[in-house]
């Protein structure tokens, strides 16, 4: 019974996966967008700092929580960015304590724009996970998954990416276009915590296709593939307008029929040396058959950007 509650858990969160079980919505957070493409570090700003909390399935007892801590910095003399975040997420017995790291080199290829960019890079993470059979919520009390205390390994997983974007990182206030590929998880592991049964995790790939129409207000669209094989996969799309001096707001719409609204307000962020000090939230729900027994979920983050 417990390999069956675990695989449930497993299914549903795989698409969303990289060295934790989850990650936050990709579309709300730009700053942790590296974290699904690497050559996405360093953005928005020259410098920016982020707290995020995401909680999935409210009522649901031993559903993902997500909390990360992190920051970017671009060094935009040597066409480079660095980004990093400290990590945590357990969902139901499982459990990912860990840091990842990210590192772009860009340069100007001059194909569709004088100024446009091509950018490369590698994720590193490295961290602690851990099962603690007292959590699973068993109906079978001599399944081989309860028999042995809390078991727990370290691993590592590396990931790559590459972007393409109309405009440089200090242009990102013009209408221009972006498109990436990347594999998020490049080494498959076995996580086994005792000799009963191991469960592995596979190789991710996910792409993103976006634009952005910019006058007065911006405005966002964006497109992300999400891919482990031909059976589980996940697409999303993100709307999102924004007065760049003021708020954001937006809709999130999966494939996996979750909907989601968001919204944040932009204040002054002097007061910590940064020129934006950004509050938001994203409150989710699955519209399937199966949404009512998932419940809502909610994000929510903080974030000061110093911009170019």
């Amino acid at each position: 019974m417990t390999r069956s509650i675990l695989s449930f858990v497993l299914v549903l969160t795989l698409p969303l996966c990289l060295a934790a079980q989850q990650l936050p919505l990709p579309g709300m957070i730009r700053t942790t967008d590296y974290l699904w493409n690497p050559a996405m570090a360093g953005h928005p700003g020259e410098w920016g700092a982020h707290a995020n909390y995401q909680q999935s399935w409210l009522g649901f007892d031993g559903a993902p929580v997500t909390a990360l801590v992190g920051g970017a910095v671009n060094m935009k003399k040597f066409n480079m960015a660095l980004a990093g975040d400290i990590l945590f997420d357990q969902t139901g017995p499982l459990r990912f304590t860990g840091i990842s790291v990210a590192y772009k080199y860009q340069f100007n290829p001059g194909l569709l724009d004088d100024d446009d960019r091509f950018s490369i890079g590698l994720l590193g993470t490295l961290g602690q996970r851990r099962y603690d059979a007292s959590q699973a919520k068993v109906s079978d009390q001599i399944d081989p998954l309860l028999t042995s205390d809390a078991g727990s390994q370290f691993d590592f997983n590396a990931g790559a990416g590459i972007l393409y974007r109309t405009v440089a990182d200090d242009d990102l206030d013009k209408s221009h276009f972006f498109v990436g590929v990347a594999a998020s998880q490049l080494i498959p592991t076995n996580l086994s915590f005792n000799d009963a049964s191991p469960y592995g995790n596979r190789i991710h790939g996910n792409a993103v296709l976006g634009w952005r129409t910019a006058r007065y207000l911006y405005f966002d669209h964006t497109l992300w593939l999400n891919y482990a094989d031909a059976k589980l996969f996940n697409l999303g799309y993100q709307f999102r307008i924004e007065n760049p001096d003021a708020f954001w707001a937006g809709l999130n719409l999966n494939s996996s029929l979750n909907f989601g609204l968001e919204s944040g307000v932009i204040l002054d962020g002097s007061w910590a040396n940064a020129d934006q000090f950004r509050i938001g939230a994203l409150a989710s729900y699955n519209i399937g058959a199966n949404g009512s027994n998932q419940g809502f979920s909610f994000a929510a983050n903080f974030e000061l950007v110093k911009l170019f």
